[in-house]
């Protein structure tokens, strides 16, 4: 243990010495400013520029490439006004292009701009002029919305996040006009007479790929909100309050299974969104539905591990920045199924059957509270509940039923502070809270997140640490921790960066949030080269070399070593080809396959390759695809090998339809299978090949109406030819004489997901859902595609045809509205 108590005080001693080392200052480069203008008159949003209040208006000009050259003026020329007043901004540019009718205008979803074949204007937006913190409110040339926070979010933010704000564009003879209304509902921002934001314009010309920023953005350091420009001129601001509805109204038609007739259901809630302050807004869903929602993408798990997937529930997906700090949330945990689901099968007692066990837990309403002080500080507060979950058995003698409860009444809290600092800096405080998932059990976890850097985002430190708190009522309390640490030089041409991440053996966030494992000790180093500015054939270049040495932390004991090369490149015929290289010299000792404390099961050299690969976007037909090879040297050779190619054709700017194969195989896979005792752990030797078709369809009736069809199939066979193993203490596995009859597993998931959505108002929209659902998992090895298909259809399934409609209620607008029919 004081092995590692040395090392930790060594790395906490260097982390300090190293903030002492950014604090220098460095050069910055020069904002440039627009002064915003009152209007006492909203312009019309029509997508021609003619309103006269638009004459008055300031104008932001002079833009800068961002790509493919990062050291010139943009090719053509752009134009950005604004004006305000109390109730919106307002935002007017014209797109100068000597070929309008070159202009792309692909039709599309909305927020569905960063994937269209078509021009697009875009407005970032920083009311807190932090460099960390940002909305964006773009628009295409064919008058597609797409909204993001931008908050740590990456180059393109969270596209999950939905405002409610007015865009029309038009075509000219010179070019393109593209007009916004966007309401301070849309937006947060401090208190105070006067507001100095951070802002930015961008255009990007599809057919040329050129992207250009009003503000210089410098490419090397790849932090687009550290380089806004200032937007000035927004004074005594009086904004009406923030106050709106989303009521919503459904009615399912379903049918689970063969044997069960169709089924109705008919449900209503309402979600609202309520303005405590400019900078702080509350959101609240009463009596939720989620029964629209996207089909998960399901795999066969024959790992020791959870299988992570996306959170597709709005409520959850929206809005979230701040709840994200730290890694410790993990929406899904909020209704999944029931802690102690499999209860109702291990208690069951003679003669019963488990008449009903509901798979997920029922949520009641969830509330988020977050906002921004002038400070700089970031607060947030959610809450969620969801109802007790019972099972009903009954005894097939007496026809008795009874109740066992798989989970009690849980509630879930998350609290968040957020300091934005200097340089584009922050320091987080985070704590999740878990009552009530099982009698006298609460889980508590406290963390941070941080991140310092220089004046030029070229040297950073940053990093996480938490601490798990497990507290039960009939046993020790368990208390584990986590910190990662990552410092070095993220910026530039050159990149160098240190990176240490520990986790104690008994550290667990998996009640609020998600964690793989636990249990390790990884340092690592990378060096990395990056070439920017075109030449020759090549647009950019990046090649990466990673070096990382792996350990249990308790005990300290090795776990491998890993070599790994990255190189990415985009050829001017805007190909992209990405190739990732890994080395394990030594092998690896996995502790985790053998499921039994203690024990490990251990590998000679491992060597993969990974290969992904896009064809031009522009084209009317393109192509992404991957390729994968992995081979390890074990009790025999072990090798993984797939590919994926998935082709996509624009029949039109308003269909496109897209086709997905991919196909991979174990061979040679041996893993757990079972074991008696600590001593007595058996593998087995499996051939495993898995199959994924899809198929995507997206047709565009018009900006407000669309038809969007998803297909997944995805098929996975498990065979287990009659070799097995017993793992010995040195971790290696022995050939035994034994034959443990494990059966195959065929597993089949099936999804359809098809929705015709109508956006008749802002902010509100009806939706009709067809969903149908195959999930089987059976121990029968069917001979081939056609045949597992064949069969696969003659399993339940489940069909789901659901009408919804959404509607937008704003305060402002109704209180409005009153006024002129009492005038």
């Amino acid at each position: 243990m004081k092995r590692h108590t040395y090392t930790d005080r060594f790395f906490l001693n260097l982390f300090f010495v190293l903030i002492l080392l950014l604090s220098g200052s460095a050069w910055a480069a020069e904002r440039k400013v627009l002064v915003a203008v009152r209007t006492g008159r909203p312009p019309v949003i029509d997508g021609t520029m003619r309103d006269q209040a638009w004459q008055q208006a300031n104008v932001a000009g002079g833009f800068h490439q961002y790509e493919p050259h990062n050291d010139r003026p943009a090719t053509y020329d752009t134009r950005v006004r604004v004006l305000y007043d109390d109730n919106a901004l307002y935002i007017a540019a014209r797109l100068y292009d000597q070929s309008p009718d070159s202009i792309l205008r692909e039709l599309g979803l909305r927020n569905s701009g960063n994937d269209l074949n078509a021009d697009r204007f875009y407005v970032d937006i920083n009311p807190f002029d932090d460099g960390i913190h940002g909305f964006r409110f773009q628009v295409s040339a064919s008058g597609v919305q797409t909204d993001a926070n931008m908050s740590g979010s990456g180059r393109h933010g969270d596209l999950n996040w939905n405002a409610v704000w007015i865009s029309e564009v038009g075509i000219t003879d010179d070019g393109w006009i593209v007009e916004m209304e966007i309401p301070y509902s849309a937006l947060r921002f401090p208190r105070g007479d006067i507001q100095e934001w951070g802002i930015n314009f961008w255009r990007e010309i599809r057919r040329t790929r050129e992207t250009s920023s009003w503000n210089y953005v410098n490419r090397s350091v790849g932090d687009d909100l550290a380089y806004m420009g200032q937007l000035n001129g927004i004074n005594e601001v009086s904004p009406p309050p923030r106050l709106s509805f989303y009521p919503y109204l459904s009615n399912y038609v379903e049918k689970n299974g063969f044997d069960r007739g169709w089924g109705n259901s008919f449900n209503g809630g309402m979600d609202l969104k309520y303005g405590l302050s400019p900078a702080f807004t509350m959101d609240v869903t009463l009596v939720p539905d989620f029964g629209q929602v996207q089909s998960d993408a399901k795999v066969l798990n024959l790992t020791p591990f959870e299988v992570r997937y996306d959170e597709n529930r709005q409520f959850f997906t929206e809005g979230t920045e701040l709840f994200q700090k730290g890694a410790l949330f993990y929406s899904r945990r909020i209704g999944e199924r029931p802690v102690s689901y499999h209860k109702a099968y291990s208690e069951r007692k003679a003669h019963e059957v488990v008449l009903d066990n509901p798979l997920e837990t029922r949520m009641i309403n969830a509330t988020k509270i977050s906002g921004r002080t002038a400070g700089g500080l970031g607060i947030g507060l959610f809450n969620a509940m969801t109802a007790a979950s019972t099972a009903t058995l009954a005894d097939t003698l007496t026809g008795l039923t009874r109740k066992v409860t798989t989970q009690p009444f849980t509630n879930y809290n998350l609290v968040v502070f957020d300091q934005s600092l200097r340089n584009n800096s922050y320091l987080s405080l985070i704590n999740t809270n878990v009552a009530g998932s099982e009698k006298g059990y609460t889980a508590n976890v406290t963390g941070t997140e941080f991140r310092f850097a220089n004046r030029t985002n070229e040297y950073r430190i940053s990093g996480s640490g938490a601490l798990s708190q497990q507290y039960y009522s009939d046993s020790d309390n368990v208390y584990g921790f986590q910190y990662d640490l990552q410092a070095g030089k993220t910026g530039g041409t050159w990149r160098y960066y240190y990176t240490r991440k520990v986790l104690s053996n008994d550290y667990d966030q998996n009640d609020m949030g998600f964690l793989l494992r636990n249990n390790r000790a990884d340092d690592g180093f990378t060096v990395s080269h990056h070439l920017f500015d075109p030449f020759w054939r090549f647009w950019m270049l990046t090649n990466s070399f990673t070096y990382t040495y792996s350990r249990l932390f308790e005990p300290s004991r090795y776990t491998g070593t890993e070599l790994s090369h990255h190189l990415m490149v985009m050829f001017d015929t805007r190909f992209h080809i990405s190739l990732r290289t890994t080395y394990m010299p030594r092998g690896e000792r996995d502790y985790y396959e053998p499921r039994v404390n203690g024990r490990y099961y251990r590998t000679d050299e491992q060597l993969s390759f990974r290969m992904t690969y896009s064809s031009d976007y522009r084209r009317r037909v393109f192509v992404d695809g991957r390729f994968h090879y992995d081979m390890q040297q074990s009790a025999e050779q072990k090798e993984m090998r797939g590919f994926m190619i998935q082709p996509t054709v624009r029949v039109s700017d308003r269909l496109n339809m897209s086709y997905g194969f991919e196909f991979s195989e174990r061979v040679n896979d041996i893993g757990y299978v079972s074991h008696s005792s600590p001593d007595s752990v058996f593998f087995g030797r499996r051939q495993s090949p898995t199959v994924i078709n899809t198929f995507r369809s997206t047709y565009i009736f018009s900006n407000d109406l669309s038809l969007d069809f998803n297909l997944r199939h995805y098929w996975s066979e498990v065979d287990y030819d009659g070799q097995y193993y017993l793992l010995q203490a040195t971790g290696i596995a022995e050939p035994v004489q034994k034959d443990l009859k494990t059966p195959g597993i065929n597993y089949n998931a099936f999804t359809i997901d098809m929705l015709l959505t109508w956006h008749f108002a802002p902010g509100s929209q009806m939706t009709i859902a067809w969903k149908n659902v195959i999930d089987h998992r059976e121990n029968i090895l069917r001979q081939g595609y056609l045949d597992n298909l064949q069969h696969m259809f003659t399993h339940p399934q489940i069909n789901s045809l659901s009408l919804r409609v959404l509607y937008y209620i704003d305060f402002q607008t109704v209180q409005r509205l009153n006024e002129q029919l009492r005038g």
